[in-house]
């Protein structure tokens, strides 16, 4: 009678307001970076101007120094050829003064070496058009010389350019420091999960290197075809291993949404082969993985997501997009909505989709790709 009261099997309700809670926090605290994102990238700017001038100073350095080393290499060949000219003048001269003294003498000598002389006078002889033909020049070395040497110099510049290491910077005017300090590979203290790969760590949003998730409206099904919230259930796992808890990353990379992709271990166990082990996300890159032998014996023991149908959450996404793609205008499954003024746009598997209604007439519009929304003026919605 009462069996709609039946929680969800699998499903915390405590842990999930609590999470709610915690998830709304982040996106607070996301906002208030995207305000400081834009500020660093006013920096960025600024970096990137000063970087250019001091390519076009090199570059006008190369030209200059690649020209006089031409014509002097110019010269030196023609003073090669006049004097090889000159040689061969005296030369013939010489060999005329020994041939009318010791012709006789010679002669058996001089018939046996006349052939050998005589390819080797040919070949001498072309010897400057060779040079002259020659495809690698004295500035062609140059260039490369400066190429390589810009690359050394300018690495920390550019790095620099990215915002890597700048601390300090006056981000109203958009000015550098005078010093830069290099920030730490490190990040630790207390964690909160966002998903089933990423958590928070003092400001911080970290993927875990090595591992996907199920995405957020991702359904999986258990082995006698009942759907289960496994994204949910992965997101639950992670906060369980991490609360009350140190957590240390290590800086491996950044992803496209400008996340650090990092290392992380709890408790003296890493993060990724846990939730790896129990069944709770897929190991990136299945079998070339470092984790494949982990998913293997998650499989095996149908644990988690493998207890019944699961798919990687690309490929999700992609049969999403399909799926999309028959029921949206033209083919254009992008929604691009305008919220308090806001131009947002929604993918097929984003949380909001499904609740997203465009309306022609306020300016909302499809799109087909995300480059054209951007073009537009629209931004990725923050559940997207």
């Amino acid at each position: 009678m009462f069996g709609w009261r039946r929680r969800s099997e699998g499903f915390e309700w405590r842990e999930y307001v609590r999470t709610t809670v915690l998830v709304r926090r982040a996106d607070r605290q996301r906002r208030a970076e995207d305000i400081r994102a834009a500020a660093v990238a006013k920096v960025k700017n600024a970096a990137d101007a000063g970087v250019g001038a001091g390519r076009a100073g090199v570059s006008a350095a190369r030209s200059q120094l690649s020209r006089l080393l031409s014509v002097t290499g110019e010269v030196l060949l023609d003073l090669a050829v006049a004097a090889y000219a000159e040689l061969s003048r005296w030369r013939k001269f010489l060999w005329s003064v020994a041939k009318d003294t010791f012709g006789s003498l010679f002669r058996p000598v001089r018939e046996a070496l006349r052939v050998p002389i005589d390819a080797a006078r040919d070949k001498a002889k072309i010897i400057p058009d060779m040079a002259r033909a020659f495809p690698i020049k004295a500035h062609h070395l140059i260039s490369a010389a400066l190429a390589i040497g810009l690359i050394y110099a300018g690495g920390p510049m550019l790095r620099s350019a990215d915002g890597v290491g700048v601390v300090g910077a006056d981000l109203a005017t958009g000015t550098l420091p005078s010093q830069q300090v290099t920030v730490s590979t490190e990040i630790s203290g207390q964690a909160t999960a966002i998903s089933g790969d990423v958590i928070r760590i003092d400001g911080t949003t970290v993927r875990i290197e090595g591992i996907e998730a199920p995405a957020s409206q991702q359904p999986c099904y258990r082995a006698n075809g009942r759907k289960w919230n496994c994204a949910a259930a992965a997101r639950t796992a992670l906060n369980k291993m991490v609360r009350g808890r140190s957590v240390t990353c290590t800086r491996t990379g950044q992803d496209e949404a400008g996340r650090t992709i990092a290392q992380c271990a709890a408790g003296g166990l890493d993060l990724a082969t846990q939730l790896v082990r129990k069944g709770h996300v897929f190991a990136a890159g299945s079998y070339f993985s470092s984790l494949s032998g982990e998913e293997t014996a998650a499989r095996n023991a149908k644990a988690g997501i493998w207890q019944g149908e699961a798919l990687r959450p690309q490929a999700w996404r992609d049969q999403a997009w399909e799926a999309a793609k028959q029921q949206s205008p033209d083919g254009c499954p992008i929604k691009g909505v305008i919220r308090a003024s806001s131009k947002i746009y929604t993918l097929p598997w984003s949380d909001a989709y499904a609740t997203a209604k465009v309306r022609p007439e306020r300016g909302e519009r499809w799109f087909c790709t995300e480059n054209e929304a951007k073009a537009a003026g629209f931004s990725p919605s923050d559940r997207s």
